[in-house]
């Protein structure tokens, strides 16, 4: 029964989540609680080269290039836009969590959407994930697309870039985001 005290050491000890110890078991719980269990918000263009605004439904176009080949990016996410968001806390990191389509243009064909992020340029850039979307063919799909992606620092700017079996062809897309505390 020596287990079940050892047990109790680690069941009933206050944690500080993510404030904590990285990589700690804590920090690694919380961190997935926060993921689950926080706000999302839904961010679109606004219109400006440089950034997008929270609870905006106007899509960005994203274009694919000739021969399967990637169109030019176009930034999502500022360097601002996380840190002024109206958010219930000051959020210190982010992670872009869906993706929603809201309309393409070639039925019957794969697109592949990358999303890059950094602090500099499209140039210096990361790439983050990736995810397929495919067009029915009667419909655009109504589910988001799920992002698997590393927290970003709310600094990080975010750009997306499409392909497509077909040249030249546009998806229009909005992004959800969840922002964290620490």
């Amino acid at each position: 029964m020596a287990y079940q005290t050892e047990w109790k050491k680690v069941d009933l000890q206050a944690t500080d989540g993510l404030a904590g110890v990285s990589n700690s078991l804590a920090y690694r719980v919380h961190e997935i609680e926060k993921h689950f269990h926080s706000i999302e918000r839904w961010y679109g263009d606004d219109g400006d080269s440089t950034g997008s605004t929270a609870n905006n439904l106007t899509a960005w176009t994203l274009t694919a290039g000739s021969s399967e080949a990637y169109g030019s990016e176009v930034q999502l996410l500022g360097a601002n836009d996380i840190a002024s968001g109206d958010f219930v806390f000051t959020p210190v990191c982010f992670d872009l969590h869906r993706i929603k389509v809201v309309s393409s243009n070639q039925n019957d064909s794969t697109y592949m959407i990358q999303i890059w992020g950094g602090t500099g340029t499209f140039g210096e850039a990361t790439l983050l994930t990736e995810v397929p979307y495919r067009r029915g063919q009667s419909s655009v799909e109504v589910t988001p697309i799920d992002c698997q992606m590393e927290r970003q620092a709310v600094a990080n700017k975010i750009w997306a870039r499409v392909k497509c079996a077909t040249d030249g062809k546009t998806v229009d897309i909005i992004i959800g985001v969840h922002a964290y505390s620490g």
